[in-house]
């Protein structure tokens, strides 16, 4: 009878990449955001081009317009291109800071304008003297500037404090005077 002979196992092949072109960010632990363009894509990673030097193991969330926010991991790195796979461990908590006001929940909507931009539609999830939880649909920096209109309001100034996703924090340049932030409630709950 004749032996079998013993097959080597086949490795797993990573998933299919289909080629695309899709502008995005890249949202480190930090805080900190980079432009980024994503040239392949699978189910279980992308390739990425970014003038950031990425390091291997870097967990951070890729923003791409219309697709959302995916935890992911730096797995590679050459030449101004990065090799990322999507896992559920690569996901991370922005860190919490102290606020100088409570936030009330309220759900109304805003407008929003970035330095040279276009003001456009967006709502507002909870909102203090000092600042607001909003929908953006242009993602901005941290830090970068921008100014928030509540219906009734003249345009308010405001800094970026945090993105995740299409939502993010933003910090009003003055504190709005308690007068005037008990009428904006007042409107806000009229209008929802």
């Amino acid at each position: 009878m004749a032996k079998k002979l013993a097959t080597a196992q086949p490795t797993p092949r990573r998933q299919k990449r289909r080629d695309v072109a899709l502008p995005g960010f890249a949202l480190l632990q930090d805080g900190t955001t980079h432009a980024i363009s994503i040239v392949d894509l699978s189910y279980d990673g992308c390739k990425i081009e970014t003038e950031f030097a990425f390091k291997a193991g870097t967990k951070l969330k890729l923003s791409v317009l219309r697709l959302g926010c995916l935890p992911a991991r730096v797995v590679w790195t050459a030449d101004g291109k990065v090799g990322l796979c999507f896992a559920p461990d690569a996901s991370f908590e922005r860190e919490e800071t102290d606020r100088s006001h409570e936030r009330i929940e309220l759900a109304a909507d805003v407008s929003l304008r970035r330095a040279g931009r276009y003001r456009y539609q967006g709502r507002t999830f909870d909102v203090s003297p000092s600042g607001c939880k909003v929908e953006f649909v242009e993602l901005p920096r941290p830090e970068e500037l921008l100014w928030v209109k509540f219906d009734g309001l003249e345009p308010i100034e405001a800094r970026v404090r945090w993105v995740e996703g299409f939502t993010g924090g933003v910090e009003f340049a003055r504190p709005l005077y308690p007068a005037v932030f008990d009428l904006l409630l007042e409107r806000l709950r009229l209008g929802s």
